[in-house]
């Protein structure tokens, strides 16, 4: 996927990488079920999925909100993830990713990974282990 290979201009001028944004969201992702106590409206969230703030993301990233709003939709554009907004919460599920290893070693599938047509690029990331 040529898009996280590139770069974003933070406020500063500053290149940040998209796979270091990609990978920051990837952090917060579930790998059980529960809520998120660190935002003031917790979501009950699944494996696979992570409440995110468009102002915390562009915060913790020096960005604009209108900016990391339209890399969100550049990730979910490419088949990265899947954007659910509400007035409650946001959340993002991780399309791309086909599971991953628990601590006991044992593969867990993700719910929300989404079948793609054999020309279309999906990543996997043996690296993500919990």
């Amino acid at each position: 996927m040529e898009w996280l290979s590139e770069t974003t201009t933070d406020n500063n001028g500053n290149a940040i990488s998209n796979m270091a944004i990609f990978s920051g969201l990837l952090k917060e992702m579930r790998t059980s079920p529960g809520y998120d106590g660190t935002f003031r409206r917790p979501l009950n969230l699944k494996p696979g999925q992570a409440q995110f703030s468009e102002i915390g993301l562009a915060e913790k990233w020096n960005l604009g909100r209108k900016k990391m709003h339209n890399i969100l939709a550049r990730m979910e554009t490419a088949g990265l993830v899947a954007i659910y907004n509400s007035r409650i919460g946001s959340t993002v599920s991780f399309s791309c990713i086909m599971g991953w290893k628990n601590s006991d070693g044992k593969l867990v599938s993700n719910g929300f990974f989404a079948d793609r047509e054999p020309n279309q690029m999906c990543h996997e990331y043996p690296e993500v282990q919990v």
